[in-house]
C-alpha cells in the first residue's frame, strides 16, 4: 500500500501559537517517547508543513532544529519576546496613530525590529534561500520536508504563497507553463525567515508598517497573510497537495491541522438560562470605531466551519463524524451545556474560573504580559490533560457538541498514534 502523505498545519495566532509547541511536545512524548524532540525530528514525520503568522514562527523554529523546549521559550521568554513584540517608542509614534490608540486601534510594535529579532533568533535558515530548505533539515539525507507561507502582497492586494518547492504546480508560473507553454519566470529568492517575517506582520492594531524586504532586487511589502483568509492554512495546503498530486504520484493523504486556541460566547439573546453572564456577549451598537476594532482582528478568527470544513470535505467527501486521517487539534474555551433534571443551562468547563474566562476572552494575540501567558498555559494544560475545556470541531451542532471531528484532546491523540502504529 502507497505511504501516506502527511501535512503539518499551523494556525496564525502570535503568543497564543505557544499552544502549538505545548501540543507538539505531549504528542511527541506519548506517540514516540521523545518529550523534547528537535525541530528536523519532528519534521521528518510530515511532507509539508503550512503555516501562518504565529505558526509560520513555530514552523521556522522547527526548521532551525531548536528543540520543542526552546521554541517554547521564544513564547515564554520575555526577552526573547520583547524583541519580536519590540514596542514603538514615544518619538515612533505618528500624531495619528497616537489619536487613534486611545480607541484602541492602530500599531504597537516595529517590523523592522521584529525582522531584526527573527534573524537573531533563527541564523541558521536565516542565510539560507528558501528552496534549500527542505536538504537543510533532511534527516539521514533524506529530502523529503516542503514548507508553505502564506502572506499577502499589499500592492498587488493578493496572497502570497512562498513555496519552498520551486517546481509546485500550485505555482501560477507552473500553470501557465502547462496550459500555454509561457516560459517559467526566474525564482524569486527570499530565505525562510523572510517569509515567515511576510507572514507575521499583522497589520492596524499591531505592526506600524508592511514587512519590506528586497527580491530579485524589487522592494516588496506584504502584511500577515491572515489577510487572506488563509489564518487557517489546511486548505491551503490541501489545495497544493492536490496539485501536485499526479506530479509526484501522492496517494493517501493525513492531515494534523494544529491552531493557537480560541474562545467563544454565546450571543446576548440567548434563550437557555447562563450560569455567569460573562458566558454572553454584550449587546452593542455597531458603529464605526466599534467595527474598525472588530475588523481589526478579524483576520486571526476561523470559524470550524471554513477552512478546516472545506478541507476535510475535499479529502473525505463520505463525511465521516471521526475522520481519522484529517485530525484538527484546538483547544476551544467554550460555554458548555448542561443537560440536568431541573433543566438546561450553560456553564463553565470544569477547571475554569469566570474571570479566565473573561481574562482569556478579551486577550488579544499580542499576549506578552507574564499574567496573560500564564493564563494561556493553564487553558492550554487544560486542554492538553482532558480537564474540561474541549477540542475544536470541524463542525459542531447548535449546542456547540461536536458532529464532526474529535471531541476532546485525547480522541484526536489516539488518532495521530494510529497513524503510526496501523499498517499503511
Amino acid at each position: 500500500m502507497q505511504k501516506p502523505y502527511r501535512i503539518l498545519a499551523l494556525d496564525g495566532g502570535g503568543t497564543w501559537a505557544l499552544m502549538q509547541v505545548k501540543c507538539l511536545r505531549k504528542l511527541f512524548a506519548e506517540t514516540f517517547n521523545n518529550p523534547d524532540a528537535s525541530g528536523h525530528e519532528v519534521l521528518s514525520y510530515f511532507d509539508l508543513v503550512a503555516a501562518n503568522s504565529g505558526g509560520s514562527l513555530v514552523a521556522a523554529a522547527l526548521a532551525e532544529n531548536l528543540r520543542l523546549s526552546e521554541i517554547e521559550k521564544i513564547f515564554d521568554d520575555e526577552k526573547i519576546r520583547s524583541k519580536v513584540f519590540s514596542k514603538l517608542g514615544f518619538w515612533e509614534k505618528s500624531l495619528l496613530s497616537s489619536i487613534a490608540r486611545i480607541f484602541k486601534i492602530g500599531a504597537k510594535y516595529v517590523t523592522k525590529r521584529k525582522h531584526a529579532a527573527l534573524k537573531e533568533i533563527l541564523p541558521g535558515i536565516a542565510a539560507i534561500d528558501l528552496t534549500k530548505v527542505p536538504a537543510y533539515i533532511a534527516v539521514k539525507g533524506e529530502v523529503k520536508t516542503q514548507f508553505l507561507i502564506i502572506g499577502y502582497d499589499y500592492y498587488r492586494n493578493r496572497a502570497e504563497m512562498f513555496r519552498s518547492d520551486s517546481n509546485s504546480l500550485a505555482a501560477t508560473s507552473r500553470i501557465a507553463k502547462k496550459l500555454n507553454g509561457s516560459i517559467v519566470e526566474a525564482r524569486e529568492k527570499l530565505t525562510l525567515v523572510d517569509a515567515i517575517h511576510a507572514s507575521s506582520t499583522a497589520p492596524v492594531n499591531y505592526f506600524n508598517e508592511p514587512a519590506m524586504f528586497k527580491i530579485n532586487n524589487k522592494m516588496k511589502y506584504y502584511w500577515d497573510g491572515g489577510v487572506t483568509g488563509n489564518n487557517n492554512p489546511v486548505l491551503a495546503a490541501v489545495t497544493e497537495v492536490l496539485c501536485n498530486r499526479d506530479q509526484y504520484h501522492i496517494g493517501p493523504v493525513q492531515v494534523l491541522s494544529i491552531g493557537t486556541g480560541s474562545v467563544t460566547q454565546l450571543q446576548y439573546d440567548e434563550d437557555s438560562p447562563v450560569k455567569y453572564t460573562e458566558l454572553k456577549a454584550k449587546y452593542e451598537e455597531p458603529g464605526l470605531i466599534k467595527d474598525i476594532q472588530k475588523m481589526s482582528t478579524s483576520i486571526l478568527n476561523d470559524p470550524p466551519d471554513t477552512a478546516a470544513f472545506v478541507a476535510y470535505m475535499i479529502l473525505n467527501p463520505a463525511m465521516p463524524a471521526k475522520p481519522i486521517d484529517f485530525i484538527r487539534m484546538n483547544p476551544v474555551l467554550r460555554p458548555i451545556l448542561v443537560d440536568e433534571a431541573k433543566g438546561k443551562h450553560w456553564d463553565l468547563p470544569a477547571g475554569i474560573t469566570k474571570d479566565e474566562y473573561a481574562a482569556l476572552n478579551a486577550m488579544d494575540m499580542d499576549a506578552v504580559e507574564e499574567e496573560e501567558l500564564a493564563l494561556l498555559k493553564k487553558m492550554c494544560d487544560n486542554w492538553l490533560s482532558n480537564a474540561g475545556i474541549p477540542n475544536q470541531s470541524i463542525r459542531s451542532d447548535s449546542a456547540l457538541n461536536c458532529l464532526i471531528g474529535h471531541l476532546d484532546f485525547n480522541a484526536a491523540k489516539a488518532d495521530f498514534k494510529s497513524w503510526f502504529t496501523t499498517p499503511n
